[in-house]
């Protein structure tokens, strides 16, 4: 058994790695999703508008509720750009986010079990969202969603037998 030190400059870098994207019909969703989110939010706008009979409200609150929508949409347009994951030898990193990035990594040796998981969204743009799980959590501790069905069975099984690896 050996216990060498390992400096941090002799590390890969992360950055360098190249991280597999999402299909462009998670982008679809997502700006759907975002869609579905700001209609009823307008229906309640108009309806107020209808009640209160205010002039200011009803020049306020439409162009509020659009800069709104913009960007939401604007946002999770440039977030797509920025979601992805990478599976090394020993662990898989899943990335997010684009004002508040997040890069989490996960080791193979701590995950207990996966989940592909797909909601009704999901399934209208053939996507699905693969959940691992590690000890200690009734959560899961990296949720990789918008993933082709396919390649989400692909990295469900190779998980799987890379956990099985270290049991």
């Amino acid at each position: 058994m050996t216990n060498d030190q390992i400096y941090p400059a002799e590390l890969p870098p992360l950055e360098t790695s190249e991280f597999k994207k999402h299909p462009k019909r998670f982008l679809n969703k997502k700006l759907i999703a975002k869609l579905i989110v700001f209609v009823p939010l307008l229906i309640a706008a108009i309806t107020f508008i209808f009640i209160l009979d205010e002039p200011w409200f009803t020049w306020s609150v439409i162009p509020v509720w659009l800069v709104l929508l913009v960007l939401a949409l604007f946002l999770s347009y440039k977030e797509y750009f920025v979601r992805g994951y990478i599976l090394r030898e020993l662990d898989i990193t899943y990335r997010h986010g684009w004002i508040f990035h997040h890069e989490t990594t996960v080791p193979f040796n701590r995950i207990q079990h996966t989940e592909i998981k797909d909601g009704p969204i999901d399934r209208l743009f053939n996507l699905c969202e693969l959940e691992i799980y590690t000890a200690g959590g009734s959560s899961s501790d990296l949720s990789l969603s918008g993933l082709d069905p396919e390649d989400a069975k692909k990295l469900k099984e190779f998980i799987s037998h890379k956990t099985a690896m270290h049991a």
